[in-house]
């Protein structure tokens, strides 16, 4: 692939070059072209965040609420300090990094059992606690000489993989099943068009070999 120069890019092809990366995250961050100290991640992911809720509005499913809430203190990830949920219809999960996470109606409304919100919840911690924010504002405040889209790709497979284990050895370490999700993924991958570039495609994720059966739990039949 044609490696691209990044100061030979127009400036609409830089923007969404850096765009891309920054999707997977859930942060939206403009490409910075002055040298400041102060991080603008929070400032931008509060404003992520109100016009995710402005767009689809916040769902008033208690109970769901409250599953999200429990789950995060049943699996101490500290790092969260709330668990918004909005009514978009595609299934989504969005670590911001002014640490709040938020879960979509569509995603809900595909899970079958408390290991699989488990993992997803983990999964979106691990990119807080990787620093995964940090990292690609550094990306977009200092970017490689030679920035290709093999490289963004690279970007998106590896804190994905990491952010998967981590929320695989949360699970085991819990006595919890971590190849549940994989279910999920199933489900995501044969009903959901894959519309945005805030992850790598699921067939590169997903594990589709010696899965134990799916289980169903009373409280997502009907969700």
């Amino acid at each position: 692939m044609r490696a691209i120069n990044i100061k030979n890019i127009h400036h609409s092809q830089l923007y969404y070059v850096f765009a891309l990366l920054l999707l997977l995250i859930g942060t939206s961050i403009a490409a910075n072209r002055t040298h400041q100290k102060t991080s603008t991640l929070p400032e931008n992911a509060e404003r992520q965040q109100q016009k995710l809720i402005d767009t689809y509005g916040l769902s008033q499913r208690l109970v769901w609420q409250e599953k999200c809430d429990a789950m995060i203190a049943t699996l101490e990830l500290t790092q969260f300090k709330r668990c918004l949920i909005i009514k978009a219809p595609f299934a989504n999960a969005y670590s911001l990094a002014h640490n709040n996470v938020i879960l979509t109606v569509g995603l809900l409304k595909n899970i079958n059992n408390d290991d699989q919100l488990a993992h997803i919840l983990a999964h979106e911690h691990a990119h807080l606690k990787l620093n995964h924010h940090q990292q690609a504002e550094q990306l977009v405040n200092n970017p490689p000489k030679l920035f290709t889209k093999s490289r963004i790709k690279k970007f998106y497979r590896d804190i994905e993989q990491q952010a998967d284990q981590v929320a695989d050895e949360l699970l085991i370490r819990l006595q919890r099943d971590p190849l549940q999700i994989n279910h999920y993924l199933l489900r995501i991958e044969q009903t959901t068009k894959e519309h945005s570039n805030d992850h790598p495609k699921l067939k590169q994720r997903i594990k589709r070999n010696d899965l134990p059966d799916e289980v169903v739990e009373l409280f997502w039949l009907g969700q």
